[in-house]
């Protein structure tokens, strides 16, 4: 028979899963704090604060602005790329991430993403800037918008250093008031974490693991998306041999219903 967890308790583990069961104060690491989270999500749009202050500092209000980006420029110990979003991710987690630079190439290719991209040699024309001038942001090249503008729309050199940048040929350096600076991914992702190689199947499972761990129980969906890094049918297989790492769990729903998930092996202690 499956665990059952009424909706009260399971709402009171979600928060606690995710860093908010406990009042945000005491001594910050923030390092930590990121890998406790998996991620952080990277925003644009300021109105009071950008969302990934917000993220950390509703967790630990002894949490400043400067803070993520020296975390990323000058430690660098995170690296920028895609989950769902633009995000920040610890860089120990990097050699769990190449199927993830894999999956955006092929993507972008398929989709014909960037159709007025620079070709091969025009990409590393802009590399061998790179290499030779470090870091650059998308204001040191002068390419423009191909056909008619759109607020959507972006020059050439973008084009490419973005593809690049989910390629995993390039990486963010750093920011400057959150202007991004690309590098080339050997000047910025330590030696120990981008050289490492594991096959696909081993990258699927730390990611499912991972994913379960941080969200305590869910579906293959939930799994799934968390770094959206894999399919759902890699997930379903994951969980499908998994054993006894995985437990069947029905969660208590806001409308007296049950819902059928799988959790953590330790659930019940949590």
């Amino acid at each position: 028979m499956a665990l059952e967890i009424d909706n009260r308790t399971a709402r009171w583990l979600w928060l606690h899963s995710t860093g908010l069961g406990n009042a945000p104060v005491g001594k910050l690491n923030l390092l930590q704090l990121v890998k406790d989270l998996g991620f952080v999500q990277l925003d644009t749009i300021r109105n009071v604060t950008r969302a990934q202050h917000h993220i950390l500092w509703s967790r630990n209000q002894n949490y400043r602005e400067p803070m993520l980006n020296n975390l990323l420029g000058k430690q660098r110990k995170v690296f920028e790329h895609y989950t769902h979003d633009a995000s920040v991710i610890p860089v120990e987690f990097y050699p769990m991430w190449q199927r993830q630079f894999s999956r955006m190439k092929e993507k972008i290719d398929r989709l014909n993403y960037y159709p007025n991209m620079p070709d091969e040699k025009g990409r590393q024309t802009i590399k061998a800037r790179i290499a030779k001038e470090g870091p650059l942001s998308t204001h040191a090249f002068d390419t423009k918008v191909v056909g008619t503008k759109k607020m959507w729309s972006r020059p050439p050199h973008k084009m490419a250093l973005d593809y690049m940048w989910y390629c995993g040929e390039l990486a963010t350096s750093h920011r400057e008031n959150f202007k991004k600076f690309y590098d080339l991914s050997e000047r910025v992702i330590p030696d120990e974490y981008r050289e490492v190689e594991y096959d696909d199947e081993h990258q699927i499972d730390w990611l499912c693991k991972a994913a379960l761990e941080r969200l305590s129980f869910g579906t293959v969906g939930d799994v799934q998306r968390f770094w959206d890094a894999t399919t759902s049918d890699e997930v379903r297989q994951w969980a499908g041999s998994a054993g006894e790492s995985l437990v069947e769990v029905k969660v208590g729903q806001t409308d007296k219903s049950w819902g059928e998930v799988f959790a953590v092996g330790d659930i019940e202690q949590r």
